[in-house]
């Protein structure tokens, strides 16, 4: 995601971090421009501007990147949050339209509201008096069975405790029974009863003030007619299940908010204004808002104050979108960029490893290291031709110089670490967000899960309360058109609800007794062999339910799959008279559940990231979202992740089957009373999100401890000196006399030849003032090579028999300027000096010295004959 650069300026001034960095840079920039004047004015022979050049591209190049991904940062935070708001609640609500489908066809309230009219009808054909015997005996016998349906209804909301009321109605729109005796009202409103008439949809789904929920400004309430039979069309009645909007979306919100930035988290109607805040104080309900569905974030003012928002529209759920709402997000622009970046300790290699995968690291990100540390040579180059040009020591001008040349250095030395700090905060906001955002889509891949299977364990438990089931498992002999009677039943719920591949009754001895796949008609009359079905029979009462292992079923086509299952008790004495079992289609629905917490391009899952579902005692694989990873075989990965415990996350960067992972998972915590604290079922699941990271073997050798080699001697006044200009080839660290020494100059300027072997010492010429100059390459004649790219030429003179010759070595590293004691240059006696007689001498070091490495001088006449070879 690219950002609008004038967008970035304009929100510059509330990112704090990098506004601080900016400052540092400006305070270095005006000491290079003294430095630049103290240069001319000292005579030192060396010429800054074009690093100065290089330095302030460079310095808008990374304050830009930094403010890029600071904002990038916020930005897919609050489009991931505002998008997940939405559809997190729009998944929920698809099974509310099940729901309301398969209640308005219970038997009990059919029954109910048949004997609702009869009781008025009879009533209305009396003339007897209100307060006869035989009115109160009617009205007590009708207020019993108003309890029995109520007591039903609470049953039903015990077990899908997302519903506060459920209202039963009359043809005439007349309240008949409802859950909540605290209101008055007796009547719905016209227009929805109209609504309910006339719809030819499955459900209607209204938010709104409803009459009949007086207490509610708005209610999210669905609704549906209830017919005298299902292949009958006569409307004998109305149902509406009220929905806790409120309360759900609190447990969202929840989930979701962080209060480090003050954001405050919203959901919209499809006019704009707020139905749902995580802070009604600070943005209240009914308030309408500006949006920003089709660009990456926008500015907008509300009650006086500047906010960064962003909008999204659902992604909708098995073909539902609700009514239009959208996930908002709003942050005060103050607060909006509070950075809050996690301490992440990368080892080199791995960070080298990440750095080089562009789809994690634009183009232009790697290259300000390189670019950096091309203007940390070109700086170390200027200061090493500084200090080994001839210098007027007769002049103070040269002591003069010298303290500038060392003020250069210094400043560069300040200019890299600044660079180098930039650079690290800059990785570390990449990376830190990789991570966190890795956790965020293993925490929303697990609480869809937790979610949906809360749903599998209230389906099974209200199922089973089934009078129909009831009634014919209760008789000793089952004919088979009572097992039609159940058949017809179980395929009519599977309609509605479709993430079950078969639904099936059973009876005490395991006899299968019915199923809703037209397919598995077979397994009728076979009994069943398995643990799951024993444990539901010995449940003690219809509020319990217990689900299978995580294992191959030969009732879900011999795969790995979950049976949800629960006790049928008999209307009478209330004993068990069988079972049923839901089986779970959980490669379709748990690979949907996955996909759909990714990230995508182009309606595809981002290539390099997928993401697990595992069991955490047994390290089971449930579902993959790639083909890689196959269900029932156990995933091996360090143990920290297995010990989480519920609720936990945990991100790390790590090696995984060859490639470095950026890993995110997170423990299940249940949803509403599923696996809570009062409930008997217990299993933890892991949700994993990776993402490529990088490859394992591109960590090239970096680091160069063996370039920070120095000699310091203590030199008094009488002492004879020479002065040694170093540099390294490979790791060898050499030097040659100052004397020596024309100037070094960036190898940028090689002309390189097409006739040679690239291992040949011969590497082509440069073009030097007015002479053409070869340029050897002696790193094959020392035996010391490593894998990085030249940087520089030194060039160098030596007399021949009739004038002198310049030739040009290319070396790695531009090292120090020293002051040796002529004493301590020990000169060789006709040694090979690894394989060859291009060394004079070698430095004796001081007695103090740390360095690892020996100062060898170089005899420049004996490189220069290998020209002659070339």
């Amino acid at each position: 995601m690219e950002l609008d650069r004038k967008k970035i300026d304009e929100l510059f001034e509330y990112m704090k971090n990098v506004s601080e960095f900016k400052e540092e840079l400006e305070d270095i920039s005006k000491t290079w421009d003294q430095l630049i004047l103290l240069s001319q004015l000292g005579s030192t022979g060396i010429n800054m501007s074009h690093t100065k050049e290089n330095f302030s591209q460079l310095k808008t190049d990374l304050i830009y990147q930094l403010a890029q991904e600071t904002l990038k940062k916020v930005v897919n935070e609050m489009s991931s949050k505002a998008s997940v708001s939405v559809d997190i609640v729009i998944r929920n609500l698809f099974e509310r339209t099940a729901d309301i489908g398969f209640l308005a066809t219970d038997d009990n309230i059919r029954t109910f509201l048949l004997d609702t009219q009869n009781f008025y009808d009879t009533l209305k054909s009396k003339n007897s008096p209100e307060e006869s015997t035989e009115n109160n005996f009617m009205h007590s016998m009708y207020s019993k069975k108003v309890n029995v349906i109520k007591e039903r209804f609470s049953e039903y909301v015990a077990k899908y405790s997302v519903y506060y009321d459920i209202v039963l109605f009359d043809k005439e729109g007349n309240i008949v029974a409802k859950l909540d005796d605290t209101n008055s009202v007796s009547k719905a409103d016209t227009q929805l009863i109209e609504l309910l008439k006339n719809t030819n949809e499955d459900y209607v789904e209204t938010y709104q003030y409803h009459n009949f929920l007086p207490q509610h400004n708005k209610s999210l309430v669905y609704s549906y007619k209830v017919t005298k039979t299902n292949n009958d069309d006569e409307i004998i009645g109305f149902l509406s299940l009220c929905f806790k909007f409120g309360n759900e979306m609190k447990g969202v919100f929840s989930h979701l908010v962080s209060k480090d930035n003050k954001e405050t988290l919203l959901l919209l109607d499809k006019n704009c204004t707020v139905i749902a805040s995580s802070d009604q104080y600070h943005i209240p309900l009914g308030a309408p808002l500006d949006i920003a569905v089709d660009e990456p974030f926008k500015i907008t003012q509300f009650a006086g104050r500047d906010y960064i928002i962003k909008s999204c529209k659902t992604n909708g759920y098995e073909g539902f979108y609700g009514l239009g709402w959208m996930g908002h997000i709003m942050i005060p622009l103050e607060s909006a960029f509070k950075v809050y970046i996690n301490d992440v300790k990368i080892e080199d290699e791995i960070l080298f490893s990440i750095m080089q995968n562009q789809d994690l690291f634009k183009k232009e990100l790697l290259e300000i290291p390189e670019k950096a540390e091309q203007i940390q040579e070109e700086l170390d180059r200027a200061v090493w031709n500084g200090n080994v040009m001839p210098l007027d020591s007769a002049s103070h001008n040269a002591d003069f110089a010298r303290s500038i040349l060392r003020e250069v250095r210094t400043t560069g030395e300040k200019t890299k670490a600044s660079f180098n700090t930039s650079i690290e905060k800059l990785n570390q906001t990449i990376i830190s967000s990789l991570l966190s955002n890795a956790e965020f889509l293993a925490s929303l891949s697990i609480d869809i899960m937790d979610r949906n299977l809360y749903e599998r364990a209230n389906d099974c438990r209200w199922w089973a309360l089934t009078s129909t089931f009831r009634t014919i498992l209760n008789k000793k002999e089952i004919t088979d058109e009572e097992k039609e009677q159940i058949t017809n039943i179980l395929k009519y719920i599977n309609n509605l609800y479709t993430v079950y591949t078969n639904l099936i009754v059973y009876d005490t001895e395991g006899l299968i007794l019915a199923v809703s796949n037209e397919n598995e008609t077979h397994r009728v009359n076979t009994k069943l062999q398995t643990q799951w079905y024993k444990d539901s029979l010995n449940l003690k009462d219809s509020s319990k339910y217990c689900v299978s292992e995580f294992e191959e079923t030969f009732l879900y086509d011999n795969k790995n799959t979950y049976i949800y299952c629960a006790p049928i008790f008999s209307f009478k004495g209330n004993h068990c008279v069988g079972g049923i079992a839901i089986v779970f289609d959980s490669k379709t629905q748990f690979q949907g559940m996955l996909c759909d917490a990714l990230p995508k391009t182009d309606n595809s899952v981002k290539k390099g990231v997928f993401s697990l579902f595992v069991e955490k005692k047994s390290k089971i694989i449930l579902s993959s979202s790639n083909t890689l990873h196959q269900e029932g075989t156990v995933l091996s990965i360090e143990s920290d992740f297995f010990n989480l415990n519920q609720g936990e996350s945990l991100s790390k960067i790590m090696p995984y089957n060859d490639k470095y992972y950026i890993i995110g998972a997170k423990c299940s915590s249940g949803y509403r009373e599923y696996k809570s604290n009062s409930d008997e079922y217990s299993n933890d699941v892991l949700a994993f999100v990776f993402i490529e990271a990088g490859e394992l073997n591109a960590y090239q050798n970096k680091k160069e401890d063996y370039y920070n080699n120095f000699y310091n001697y203590p030199i008094g006044q009488q002492d004879e000196v020479e002065e040694i200009a170093t540099f390294y080839v490979g790791s060898k660290w050499l030097g040659v006399k100052t004397s020596q020494v024309v100037e070094a100059i960036s190898i940028d300027n090689l002309e390189t030849p097409i006739s040679l072997e690239s291992d040949h010492h011969f590497k082509g010429t440069i073009a030097y003032k007015k002479y053409i100059v070869s340029v050897l390459d002696i790193s094959s004649f020392i035996k010391n090579k490593v894998e990085k790219e030249k940087s520089d030429i030194v060039l160098v003179s030596y007399q021949g028999s009739s004038h002198k010759h310049t030739i040009g070595i290319v070396v790695d590293r531009l090292g120090e300027i020293l002051k040796v004691p002529t004493n301590c240059i020990k000169p060789f006696e006709e040694h090979l000096i690894c394989g060859g007689m291009l060394a004079q001498s070698i430095v004796q070091p001081p007695q103090d010295s740390n360095s690892k490495n020996l100062l060898t001088i170089l005899d420049i006449s004996k490189i220069g004959a290998l020209k002659q070879s070339a």
